[in-house]
């Protein structure tokens, strides 16, 4: 056996959660991550212990927990942020690029929104508090969750306030006008999607996310759709750990 099991984490991953959720959404992956990292799963202002925050919900305000948590580590950082998770985790590496190792981009919103309007932005700023419309919403952009995984993110969303709701989805739908621009993080990036999201999809991603980064590999998760990480748990750890690890061979 390796000796290097024996040795202190190097590398420190903190895990950034989506629209509705909170850090619950991530025990899966990493239950199945290993020893090998240091690895937290964060709750945004709005979400999970922090429920109760007080806002604005902006981007920037949200990024500032992940910078924080950036600010606190002794080691360097890999980011992992899913969907809108994905816009706060790119506005950390650009605040601390010395700091950041890696981004990981999970089934990414782009950072300069998706401007909904109408019906559409009108149907996702409404859904606080309503259980059944959050159920339906979550099971018409994903293709394998579980009953389990799905009331895992059921609970975290209805748990939300409906005021902040409205305020973060409002976010990360406008966007940041940096997001029209080469992203200010030039470190490694990977960027995940599930092939069956019919909402971050690969044209999404080929438009509004890939021609950002100058050498962004796209790998695609079979048989998952918006949420890899509760769909395919083991998929998605197994990818994470074995690109954070190929940074030492860099």
């Amino acid at each position: 056996m390796s000796n290097d099991h024996n040795k202190a984490p190097r590398t420190k991953i903190v895990f950034v959660h989506g629209f509705l959720d909170d850090r619950s959404a991530w025990d899966d992956v990493l239950s199945r991550l290993g020893e090998d990292f240091e690895a937290v799963a964060l709750d945004l202002p709005g979400s999970g212990a922090h429920l109760n925050d007080e806002g604005p919900f902006t981007l920037r305000r949200l990024a500032e927990s992940v910078i924080a948590e950036i600010d606190r580590s002794d080691k360097p950082v890999v980011l992992v942020g899913q969907s809108m998770g994905a816009q706060l985790s790119e506005l950390a590496a650009a605040s601390r690029p010395e700091k950041v190792a890696a981004l990981v981009l999970l089934t990414p919103v782009p950072l300069a929104g998706v401007h909904l309007t109408g019906d559409a932005a009108n149907s996702f700023r409404s859904l606080g508090g309503d259980a059944d419309a959050q159920r339906q919403g979550r099971l018409g952009v994903s293709v394998s969750l579980t009953p389990r995984a799905l009331e895992i993110l059921v609970a975290s969303g209805t748990a939300i306030q409906p005021t902040v709701v409205a305020q973060v989805f409002d976010a990360w739908n406008n966007g940041e006008a940096a997001g029209a621009t080469p992203s200010a993080y030039a470190g490694p990036t990977l960027i995940m999607r599930g092939v069956g999201d019919p909402f971050v999809t690969e044209e999404v991603i080929g438009a509004a996310v890939l021609p950002r980064f100058a050498n962004a590999p796209l790998v695609g998760i079979a048989d998952a759709g918006h949420f890899p990480h509760l769909e395919k748990p083991e998929e998605v750890s197994r990818i994470v750990g074995d690109f954070a690890r190929s940074l030492d061979r860099i």
